[in-house]
């Protein structure tokens, strides 16, 4: 039943087809991701979106990853930016 329901959640919060190809070196890093979900299987909810939202696939496919806050770019830069709202929706 927990890698049915590891399986479930697998579906519904998903990574970029890329980022978990045969051909990568991300293997390792798919398996972890996919761990949170069979360790949080009959836990939160929240407890799992936390810790996918730390993962660094999901970093890389939100545009999270390496991005810089609206006030760093406008104290360090000068330019006023919009941020980034991907991770949001």
């Amino acid at each position: 039943l927990r890698q049915r329901v590891s399986w479930a959640m697998s579906q519904i919060l998903v990574v970029v087809e890329q980022a978990i190809s045969t051909q990568s070196d991300r293997t390792e890093q798919f398996l972890a991701y996919y761990d949170i979900f069979v360790r949080n299987a009959f836990g939160n909810y929240r407890d799992v979106l936390r810790e996918i939202s730390y993962n660094a696939l999901m970093a890389e496919n939100l545009s999270f990853l390496g991005s810089k806050s609206s006030a760093y770019v406008l104290e360090r830069y000068r330019v006023k930016t919009s941020a980034d709202e991907n991770f949001a929706r």
